[in-house]
């Protein structure tokens, strides 16, 4: 297929394979190395993963920011070292009634800002190792403490005596496992995570995504996958500035002209920092991130199209 995929590929990661892996698929899938990540989930969990291809993966921190939803099973009674259903029993406790009683009561008093340790078993960083590395060579360090963001946690149906579901929203770099363990310490009986779905990665939906043998399956057809979203569609919640050939020139050189300047002012918010996508008014081509900085005033921060795009 003579195509060029640069941009976001929305996929449904299954349950029991690490991200790593499915980066893998697609680079085979895709036949390029150029494929980034907005966010990973564990092996354990899955549901949305949004890829970054080609020129997209310029665009990872602006994608990285947005918040998560997520759909995730909790199981009281057992808390384990990586607070999740994976992880080595630490403790084991019989649920008694008077620990669902206190479940709704509980619920809303866990949305909120909170700084909490970070998981043994994540990716984090100490002294230039991840914290899971040094979790498998049983070294015993106090984790750093992290301002985690929950909101809208609303219980689901159970599915046996031990095991709810719940409906999670969170900013990023939150651990849900982190909330399900504060839960269970909250209730006096424990929790661990027993299964995870991530149904939103902001702006996208689970519902847009595609399973990864379907994916194959279009390109096999020579078929763009419908789970790819191009470019021009990839930052739907960042304001776009439209310039003409001049103008779309002279930024392509790094230069941000009189005019392009005056439009983007109209844009922008001047007591807040801001992020606007420059599109070209013909083929409505992204062209470049420019940001405006209080103090500062405007600055390119990444350009997407060549030079050559100028002439066309």
């Amino acid at each position: 297929m003579s195509f060029a995929f640069d941009g976001l590929l929305l996929i449904n990661k299954p349950s029991g394979i690490t991200s790593h892996d499915l980066v893998d698929q697609v680079r085979r899938a895709f036949k390029t190395r150029e494929v980034g990540h907005s966010g990973t989930l564990d092996p354990l969990a899955s549901g949305l993963m949004v890829l970054l291809l080609g020129k997209a993966t310029k665009l990872s921190p602006y994608i990285m920011d947005g918040n998560k939803s997520y759909q995730v099973e909790v199981l009281l009674g057992l808390k384990t070292d990586a607070l999740d259903i994976t992880g080595k029993t630490i403790q084991d406790t019989a649920v008694e009634k008077k620990h669902w009683d206190q479940l709704a009561e509980q619920l809303p008093l866990m949305n909120g800002e909170f700084q909490w340790p970070v998981p043994m078993h994540s990716a984090v960083k100490v002294g230039g190792q991840k914290l899971y590395e040094l979790a498998h060579q049983d070294k015993k360090i106090e984790t750093p403490r992290k301002i985690m963001k929950f909101w809208g946690a609303q219980r689901k149906s159970s599915e046996n005596t031990n095991c709810f579901w719940v409906d999670l929203n969170c900013s990023k770099g939150s651990f849900i496992r982190t909330w399900v363990d504060q839960l269970g310490d909250q209730l006096g009986c424990g929790a661990c995570m027993k299964s995870l779905i991530r149904t939103a990665s902001e702006p996208f939906l689970l519902s847009q995504a595609q399973k990864m043998s379907e994916i194959e399956n279009d390109l096999k057809e020579s078929k763009i996958p419908k789970a790819f979203v191009g470019l021009t569609h990839a930052l739907p919640q960042m304001k776009k500035a439209r310039v003409q050939i001049f103008d779309q020139t002279l930024l392509l050189n790094g230069q941000i002209s009189h005019d392009l300047r005056r439009l983007l002012i109209s844009l922008v918010n001047p007591e807040e920092n801001s992020f606007l996508q420059v599109v070209s008014q013909q083929s409505s081509e992204l062209l470049a991130i420019v940001a405006y900085e209080k103090g500062s005033g405007f600055k390119i921060k990444r350009v997407l199209a060549s030079a050559a795009s100028s002439k066309l």
